[in-house]
């Protein structure tokens, strides 16, 4: 019987990728989906009960749904301004591609938003590839980039809030080290060359290495200071953006809240929960979304899980619905009479 292979290797090891070939990595991809979508269900279902089940879904159904729209706008201009971001990355390495399909590309990526690691957004690149005809490993740093300047955007935001209101600064400094730490592989060629040297003979080397120089040698020219303050500009008010799902979730219930006291609740929420590791922090950030909004507004349980689950309705699940829609969309691209690439 065939070894059956990792789903690493199976990403990186594609060479001229049919549409079955690629299909075939999305079906692997979207198991982890329907595992989140699945989970994150229980989830809320467990919210629910802990505000008191009918009282918060009352709650949720007399909602002005005018004003909650706007959470749902906040998250389109915040990914909107991401693009700009994905798109002076590929200026950076002198990737061109029509504007229409460069941005279906990227929001296709947000259908895999609760992948481990973010990892489906290197699979939905593949059409990235396809369409630039340019090697997927010179490819992927866009996508690994683009993932590390989101979250520096939103731990900057934490800890700046945290400054502001004075609280759990400590905590945000810690967590945002420690989710500094798995970026260093990836990012720099040096610890790379380290391993490497090191571990000459162990499977992961060898599976990484025939892509490790491409893929580095990309990653080095996006490794700059100016790219790095570049980004900071973009991701740190789409990071605000982002955190004002609550605010408007807020007032949509009639309760009017701080501005800063919406982006210091949601952004150290956000940065708990990425500490946890779990695909789309479902679970987590949800669990301190409901603790701390009751705690710095003082709300009582229904209140919270009520805003809990709206605000993470707009945010999380409303990017990957928008991204599905547009990864549907950009199958077009893998029809067979679209050029393959190398």
């Amino acid at each position: 019987m065939a070894q059956k292979k990792s789903f690493w290797y199976s990403i990186v090891h594609q060479k001229r990728l049919s549409r079955e070939g690629y299909l075939r990595l999305v079906h692997r991809v979207s198991i982890f989906v329907g595992i989140g979508f699945a989970a994150s269900l229980i989830v809320f279902l467990g919210i629910a009960i802990f505000g008191g089940f009918r009282d918060v879904l009352g709650i949720i159904s007399h909602a002005n749904f005018y004003i909650y729209s706007l959470a749902f706008v906040a998250v389109a201009g915040s990914l909107s301004l991401r693009f700009i971001k994905w798109k002076y990355f590929m200026n950076v390495l002198g990737l061109k591609l029509d504007i229409k399909k460069n941005l279906a590309v990227y929001f296709s990526l947000y259908s895999m938003n609760i992948t481990p690691g973010n990892v489906g957004r290197v699979v939905a690149a593949y059409s990235l590839n396809r369409l630039t005809k340019i090697r997927f490993a010179n490819i992927v740093p866009i996508v690994t980039m683009d993932i590390f300047t989101d979250f520096i955007g939103f731990a900057v935001l934490a800890l700046l809030a945290a400054i502001y209101f004075h609280m759990f600064i400590t905590y945000v400094v810690i967590i945002d080290i420690v989710l500094l730490l798995p970026f260093v592989f990836i990012l720099n060629d040096w610890l790379y060359n380290v391993l490497k040297s090191l571990l000459k003979r162990s499977r992961f080397i060898k599976t990484f290495t025939p892509y490790g120089e491409e893929y580095f040698a990309s990653q080095n020219k996006l490794n700059t200071p100016h790219v790095y303050a570049v980004s900071l500009f973009v991701t740190l008010p789409a990071a605000f953006l982002n955190s004002l799902t609550l605010f408007f979730s807020l007032l949509a219930l009639g309760i009017t809240p701080s501005i800063a006291g919406s982006v210091f609740v949601y952004s150290s929420s956000t940065i708990f929960g990425m500490v946890s590791a779990v695909p789309g922090s479902i679970g987590v950030t949800d669990g301190a979304l409901v603790a701390v909004v009751g705690s710095v507004f003082k709300l009582d349980s229904t209140l919270s899980s009520a805003v809990t689950i709206m605000s993470r309705l707009a945010d999380l699940w409303f990017s990957v619905l928008l991204g599905a829609i547009f990864f549907f969309y950009t199958l077009k691209y893998w029809t067979p009479s679209t050029k393959r690439t190398r």
